[in-house]
């Protein structure tokens, strides 16, 4: 009875996802390999000898991901932006967000549809799924290189918006059906509204944090705002990951310089490290965990052409736009388009998206796929980002 509920228990899971975390940040550090990289072996070595700790018990889908995990990630790299860099960059950001995510799944799926001869819906789908790129996995690749504020600034903040751009394709996509006009006015609504949302809960959290002085119930209630921002914005309909991050931002920029002590700031600043470390590690975990390794050989020719598509599909993105954007004036060196290019890495996003997929004769193919990029994004992508960037010293 003991052992059955270590097994299955959510504590079991969280205690292992401390001692792996734990184990996995060693294992980087002697290795010098990424922290990605290894936990996300470690979660494939595991569904292999069928180890699962409690994790095995949690479903891998776009409400645990997009509701649970990806939160406090927006919402910890957007409270470190300073808006005086993001304002210097915020065209090429809001472009590759936006546009970017459309070029890069019109892009892909064509490919997929031309190469490997999907149904051209299924392939349009599945590059709606992979076009954006994933704030867990930019997040966690920053984290361990030395990068120009403003180039950190413009990969952190496209990727914590462009994943509300996909959200809201998503149901376009699996629904087959596309108006230009109304999808535009809804996409306007859900973004512009996730917005509007994220500044009111932020500006009536900063009248609430002048009546209160002690730091750990100001650090505290920093998760009221975060997850409060993200479910009012979901229940009107509009974006709760574009109304996370403007929360982040507000409270960065102006609730913590104007309504906090220096005290609560470092408290505050030191307890979203850890919650952010841990929600990425528990994300990388259940990415290898869930991977069913034979049927990722079993497609590993299609998951190599997704790859290279989403690769190309990248490029075909961010030069137009980020040279559309120098021309009004926000300039990018043409290394950092090269850095911007390599550094669309996949990960839990894509992963969370395909899983929640309707069932489906294609279902398998897509979900396949999909892991496989990611997989392939997060170790191979990201270990040569970070040798790209060592060598060129930027």
């Amino acid at each position: 009875m003991v052992v059955d509920f270590l097994v299955t228990s959510p504590l079991a899971a969280v205690f292992f996802v401390f001692i792996l975390s734990f184990a996995a940040a060693i294992l980087s550090e002697k290795m010098k390999v990424s922290y990605t990289t290894v936990l996300i072996v470690m979660g494939i070595a595991l569904s292999f000898l069928n180890i699962s700790g409690g994790l095995g018990n949690i479903s891998l889908d776009k409400n645990l991901m997009l509701g649970f995990v990806v939160p406090p990630l927006i919402f910890e790299a957007a409270m470190r932006t300073r808006y005086e860099v993001f304002k210097t960059v915020r065209k090429t950001v809001v472009a590759l967000a936006i546009f970017g995510v459309l070029i890069s799944a019109l892009v892909s799926g064509l490919v997929l549809y031309l190469v490997l001869g999907l149904p051209l819906a299924i392939a349009l789908t599945l590059g709606i799924i992979i076009a954006p790129t994933d704030p867990v996995s930019v997040v966690g690749a920053l984290r361990r290189m030395r990068v120009p504020e403003r180039l950190t600034t413009i990969l952190e903040t496209e990727a914590y918006f462009n994943d509300a751009t996909a959200v809201i394709l998503y149901p376009v996509a699996i629904s087959l059906t596309f108006s230009p006009i109304q999808s535009t006015s809804l996409f306007a609504y859900t973004f512009v509204g996730g917005a509007i949302v994220g500044l009111l809960v932020s500006g009536v959290a900063e009248l609430l944090y002048r009546q209160v002085t002690e730091p750990m119930a100001e650090t505290t209630f920093t998760i009221v705002v975060m997850f409060g921002s993200y479910l009012l914005a979901e229940s009107l309909q509009v974006s709760g990951l574009v109304a996370v991050a403007i929360a982040g931002l507000y409270m960065g920029n102006r609730t913590m310089r104007t309504a906090m002590s220096e005290e609560t700031r470092t408290t505050m600043t030191k307890f979203w490290e850890v919650v952010t470390f841990m929600a990425a590690s528990f994300a990388f975990l259940l990415i290898g965990l869930k991977a069913d390794f034979e049927l990722l050989v079993a497609y590993l020719p299609f998951v190599v052409v997704a790859f290279l598509a989403i690769l190309m599909a990248r490029a075909l993105s961010v030069y137009p736009i980020v040279g559309f954007t120098t021309l009004l004036g926000e300039r990018v060196p043409p290394l950092w388009r090269r850095v911007l290019t390599f550094a669309g890495l996949r990960g839990a996003v894509s992963v969370a998206l395909a899983l929640s997929l309707p069932q489906s004769e294609f279902k398998d193919v897509i979900v396949a796929i999909t892991f496989g990029v990611a997989i392939l994004s997060l170790i191979v992508q990201a270990e040569a980002l970070q040798v790209y960037v060592k060598r060129v010293k930027l």
